[in-house]
């Protein structure tokens, strides 16, 4: 029997720190330069819809509870060989994912530092190690941190936006006219920000109290993104109206009037942070995931071995070999971070589609059902722009996973 160590503020830490990501770094300044006025209420339609991906995923979770995340849920709705199909979508993305989000961190400290860029890899490498220490960790331990820093970086970047708007004209309603087109491309570029909330279900055995406890995690987390993610819109917007444009924004210049010259390494830090958070939720809930299927005999029985902190040791040590190994592959030239986030982004992708129409089948109410049919579309829109090899790998996982017992198989 697992010890349920994460409470609300701990879970809601390692939730925002995911969520957020990167993408609070990369997104805002593209929507703005891409729809400019209109970027306002753009973020307000992509919160909304992430609103109700996150009530989503926590409802599944509460639902379904266990290791094996939104599987149990896709099991329930569409059968066996969909869940299997779900939780190899997700191994396969997690195998090599977030030695992307190792890398952007690493180019981020590169830049603030003038590293060379091919030292990146080494960086990625040392950040991997850092986070297998921290993963190696409790939960509990490994959620307080996450929470620390989601709650230094929510600080951080709401009081800079927050400055920037009381300081600098700001007006929020559009006054230009609207490209249907620029808005439909920039608004599937834009779903990025709402993904990482399909791993809290692997956590929900490690959950005090979770009736109340995941409720609560996800209203904090949800406010939390949906306040940062706007202040941010809004101060980019301020910027623009007082400077009259924007050339090569960078997110430093939101902080810049508190900090001076210290924003940019405040910005690396910050980045940083973002991206162990992230690296620490999505490998710790496939880490449970692998660990849980090997007790069950679905996998080498060694995966599911566990230190004194209860922490799947066996699945992180192989996690680590894959991410290892790509990093190597970096180094050496004989893969792109362009198609390690391809491939990646893919099997994500394809987790969340098929996630969300279970949840649209288990879940009657139309409330949810009709903005959750818009996140399908949007997913269905996000895979169709896809690389073919990546996509041809899909196809390849899919077919194995429906046709045969060659790869995870479960039981109810």
């Amino acid at each position: 029997m697992k010890k349920k160590v994460i409470g609300t503020l701990q879970l809601s830490g390692l939730i925002v720190g995911a969520v957020l990501g990167s993408g609070i770094i990369l997104l805002p300044p593209i929507a703005h330069m891409q729809l400019h006025d209109w970027s306002i209420t753009a973020w307000t339609f992509i919160m909304s819809l992430g609103a109700v991906f996150a009530i989503l995923f926590a409802k599944l979770a509460l639902a379904f509870p266990g290791d094996e995340g939104v599987a149990i849920a896709v099991r329930e709705a569409f059968g066996i060989r969909a869940g299997q199909l779900v939780s190899n979508y997700i191994i396969c993305a997690v195998c090599v994912g977030p030695v992307a989000v190792l890398m952007t961190a690493a180019k981020t400290i590169s830049t603030t530092f003038s590293i060379p860029a091919n030292f990146n890899p080494a960086i990625a490498g040392g950040l991997l190690i850092l986070c297998m220490i921290l993963l190696m960790r409790s939960i509990t331990t490994v959620g307080t941190i996450a929470f620390a820093s989601s709650l230094a970086i929510a600080f951080v970047l709401a009081a800079g936006s927050i400055n920037t708007i009381i300081t600098m004209p700001v007006y929020l309603l559009p006054v230009t006219e609207i490209n249907i087109q620029d808005m439909g491309r920039t608004l599937l570029i834009m779903f990025w920000a709402i993904i990482g909330w399909e791993v809290i279900g692997n956590y929900t055995l490690e959950v005090r109290a979770p009736q109340k406890t995941i409720p609560m995690a996800t209203a904090i987390g949800t406010g939390t993104i949906c306040i940062i993610y706007i202040l941010v819109a809004v101060a980019i917007q301020s910027i623009h109206s007082s400077a009259g444009s924007i050339n090569n924004f960078s997110m430093y210049m939101i902080v810049t009037s508190l900090l001076g010259k210290y924003s940019k390494i405040l910005i690396m830090l910050i980045s940083t942070a973002l991206c162990i958070c992230t690296y620490l939720m999505f490998v710790g809930a496939i880490a449970r995931l692998l660990a849980t299927l090997a007790s069950k005999e679905k996998l080498p029985v060694v995966l599911s071995k566990r230190n004194v902190n209860d922490a799947p040791t066996g699945s992180l040590y192989l996690l680590f070999t894959f991410h290892f190994s790509n990093l190597l592959l970096l180094h050496f030239g004989l893969i792109t971070l362009e198609q390690v986030i391809s491939f990646a982004n893919v099997f994500f992708l394809a987790n969340s589609l098929i996630a969300v129409s279970a949840a649209i089948k288990i879940f009657p109410s139309l409330f949810l059902r009709i903005p959750s049919i818009l996140l399908c579309a949007g997913f269905l829109s996000l895979l169709s722009f896809s690389s073919i090899w990546p996509l041809l790998a899909l196809l390849a996982v899919t077919i194995g996973t429906l046709r045969f017992k060659t790869l995870v198989v479960f039981q109810n």
